[in-house]
């Protein structure tokens, strides 16, 4: 008597595991999808951060050394405005740009050690808020222009930073300053907020 070959799937068997391999697959699928939207929100905020860290940082160290805060005062708290006191990426003598400088401050026009020869300050660098974007604020720095012999022109402004929703500065004494910046793309948001002190100011 001959053998019947039962090896093989039942038309059932075979539905069914369809449908387990299916609803696996479904799962699967959510699974990395939601894998893939936290890296990118993480992506997203850690680059948020970033930016911010470095908008902040660059700010706190320009009023850190500064011994003249011109802005914020009581009527515009979106701009932060101080004597610049920190580069040397001037040569004073030959009025080149190079980055080693030549040992004197850039706010020293006559290279003579002394910054504060004139009251109020000569030099002025400014953070502002620029909101020509109403769907993307951004925050510029214009620098002095160290290259001509005016003490109140400045180099075109350039973007430090983008996707600004909040950015407030705050005067709490002669000398000391509160800044605030909040970023968001629309999916994240980060808000850092800091106080800091200038040198002493005459």
């Amino acid at each position: 008597m001959a053998l019947k070959n039962n090896s093989g799937l039942t038309l059932f068997e075979l539905l069914i595991s369809t449908a387990i391999l299916g609803i696996l697959m479904m799962g699967l699928h959510q699974a990395l999808g939601t894998a893939i939207s936290a890296y990118g929100n993480t992506k997203n905020k850690q680059e948020l951060l970033a930016q911010a860290r470095y908008t902040m940082e660059r700010m706190v160290m320009f009023v850190n050394e500064t011994d003249y805060i011109w802005k914020p005062d009581d009527v515009d708290q979106e701009i932060l405005r101080v004597g610049e006191r920190v580069l040397d990426t001037y040569n004073n003598a030959t009025h080149a740009y190079d980055i080693d400088g030549d040992g004197y401050l850039d706010a020293d026009n006559n290279y003579n050690g002394t910054i504060n020869e004139t009251l109020p300050p000569d030099e002025q660098l400014t953070f502002s808020l620029d909101k020509t974007d109403a769907s993307n604020w951004k925050l510029k720095e214009e620098m002095p222009d160290y290259s001509t012999a005016d003490y109140y022109d400045t180099l075109p402004g350039k973007v430090i930073c983008e996707y600004v929703t909040a950015f407030k500065c705050s005067r709490l004494s002669t000398n000391l300053v509160e800044i605030e910046l909040t970023l968001s793309d629309g999916n994240t948001e980060v808000s850092l907020k800091t106080r800091v002190k200038a040198r002493l100011i005459e």
